[in-house]
């Protein structure tokens, strides 16, 4: 059972890995697509000024390190079992700021976002942080 675990966290750690470098790789070196990307991952119109190509800089290099973080510890997740509890914490953190976006944001902006798709998002994350918790907690 332990090597199940192993295995699985190993492969979730890789997604997370993956979809968080692609992210940032394409926030640093193709701001043009960052209109796409909010609209496919947030369902948000983003208009491209150059404030928001400054702001999204900082956000995409914290998407990339996070990714590198994920697969440093997809590597050898019992070494590294610190970097996934960080992870968590981080999964977390973004479902309470989406909770909290859609109870206290201005009702402009919270018009310009599906909450179905917002739901979904904090399921799926919260799926995983509670999937990645329960794995490596399995793993000695």
């Amino acid at each position: 059972m332990a090597q199940n675990s192993y295995q699985a966290l190993k492969v979730i750690l890789w997604i997370v890995a993956a979809y968080h470098i692609v992210l940032g790789l394409l926030g640093i070196f193709a701001k043009g697509l960052s209109v796409v990307l909010a609209k496919i991952f947030f369902n948000f119109n983003l208009t491209l000024t150059p404030q928001m190509e400054w702001v999204i800089n900082p956000f995409a290099a914290y998407l990339l390190i996070f990714g590198v973080f994920m697969a440093l510890a997809a590597q050898d997740p019992v070494k590294y079992k610190n970097v996934i509890f960080a992870g968590i914490g981080l999964f977390a953190l973004r479902i309470v700021q989406r909770i909290v976006f859609f109870i206290a944001s201005p009702e402009g902006l919270v018009n310009q976002v599906d909450p179905t798709r917002n739901i979904i998002a904090i399921v799926i994350v919260s799926a995983i942080g509670v999937a990645m918790y329960v794995l490596a907690r399995k793993i000695k």
